[in-house]
């Protein structure tokens, strides 16, 4: 069949397929998306107006002021990472843990947490904490598929806990409030980094081999208060971005900035950062930077091929027909996002899939602050499901040598069931997440 007589949504699967392909022939992220959306637009519009078409729509998304705030975040947590703030957050959470069964894991795991109100980068966390609680797991016995597993798994969190990058991209897609976004996900954050928690101490109750000879009980040594309160810094800086953010004097870029520059204050006066390490955050943050936009363009030139097509309202009419209540709608939805999230980036699956599946949520009348909270945390779980996995094998990379990434992966399932718990709580009771938001309005 010539594929002018194919219908405008049955023109959509074929681009989504040769996006597939691209993708699995190991085509980066980005350039598969805007080959894929080229190839469509010109193939259905011709190439005079498909290329004016797609010389716009793509750089007025990536060209967006609330995307100004994406690299502000990202400068501030390098900084904080390149400045060893992750070290105080450790001492102050390994010296409160110590006598709970697998201390050392529950302490690598509140830090992740913490760190991620500092950072706002999933892969910041999970190296910059890493770096630090590996080596003394290790020494002290825990298992390695618990170390590698708490280490990428508790990293994610930073990807929920505001700021949070993710919810900066939703907020754009959706015209919602970045503020709102951040409230709504502070509390399922917490539930996360506490559900880690519990399976952690439990499995090392049931099994106390996994966490050293004692269970984790009374692990390494014990700091100081003077050590414990050098934890000020990162609490200083987080308080100036919340302060920032919620009192109505700063916008999320600014907020951003003003942290970017109390981490390198703080940095300066503790003087844990030189000029290389500096130079290593600038660097990092542009590297990141530049690769999120790239996947944004990529993303938006096959977004807008799709818009084109009806693609999204043909979606929305199916899921309507074969999803007739809300719960069925939503496993459904699950099972793609999750599907996605297993071969693509975390970005490439929320630019792509959401702009196919927003029409409908909103025909259903889903509150859209608490869909981009699952979205998201779907995103999150995606970071640590084989075979992409990005933190697992940043994790793994952190892990000495013999130590295969099969062991790593077995080690993040325990966390995936905590993570289907947690899921369950925020499909099932939508305050958990809108609670926050109403309470700051």
């Amino acid at each position: 069949m010539a594929p002018e007589t194919l219908s405008p949504e049955y023109q959509a699967c074929l681009a989504l397929l040769l996006f597939l392909g691209l993708a699995a022939l190991r085509v980066p992220i980005a350039f598969a998306l805007f080959t894929a959306g080229l190839a469509g637009t010109v193939a259905m519009i011709g190439i005079g107006p498909g290329f004016a078409l797609l010389s716009r729509a793509p750089l007025e998304f990536a060209a967006s002021w609330e995307l100004s705030a994406v690299p502000m975040f990202l400068l501030m947590g390098n900084i904080v990472a390149r400045a060893g703030l992750a070290d105080v957050l450790f001492a102050l959470f390994q010296h409160l843990t110590r006598r709970v069964p697998g201390g050392l894991a529950v302490a690598t795991n509140i830090t992740c947490a913490a760190f991620g109100t500092a950072s706002g980068s999933s892969l910041a966390a999970t190296v910059g904490v890493g770096r630090i609680a590996v080596p003394q797991m290790l020494k002290r016995g825990y298992d390695p598929g618990l170390i590698a597993g708490v280490c990428g798994c508790a990293g994610t969190i930073a990807a929920v806990i505001p700021p949070s990058i993710p919810f900066i991209i939703f907020a754009i897609l959706t015209e919602q409030s970045v503020l709102t976004m951040f409230a709504a996900g502070l509390v399922p954050g917490l539930l996360t980094a506490l559900a880690y928690s519990v399976m952690i101490i439990l499995r090392a109750r049931l099994n106390p081999a996994i966490a050293g000879s004692a269970g984790g009980a009374d692990d390494g040594p014990r700091p100081g208060w003077r050590e414990v309160l050098g934890v000020w810094p990162v609490a200083a800086i987080a308080a100036m971005v919340i302060a920032g953010l919620y009192g109505g004097f700063a916008t999320p870029t600014e907020a951003g900035g003003l942290g970017a520059l109390a981490a390198l204050i703080v940095a300066l006066i503790r003087r844990s950062l030189d000029r290389a390490g500096f130079r290593a955050a600038i660097a990092d943050t542009a590297r990141t930077t530049a690769a999120i936009l790239i996947v944004a363009v990529g993303a938006s030139t096959l977004s807008t091929y799709l818009a084109l097509t009806g693609f999204p309202e043909f979606v929305a009419g199916h899921l309507a027909a074969f999803a007739d209540t809300d719960i069925a709608f939503l496993l459904v939805l699950s099972v793609v996002l999750l599907a996605l999230g297993t071969v693509l980036d975390p970005m490439g699956v929320m630019l792509l899939a959401l702009p196919i599946f927003l029409p409908a949520v909103e025909a259903r009348g889903l509150d859209m602050v608490w869909f981009g909270v699952i979205a998201v945390k779907y995103i999150e779980i995606g970071l640590i499901t084989p075979p992409l996995g990005l933190n697992l094998f940043a994790a793994h990379g952190l892990m000495p040598a013999g130590i295969s990434f099969g062991r790593v992966v077995r080690g993040a399932a325990w966390f995936l069931l905590a993570e289907m718990v947690v899921m369950v709580l925020l499909l099932a009771f939508p305050g958990i997440s809108l609670w926050l938001p109403s309470v700051l309005r």
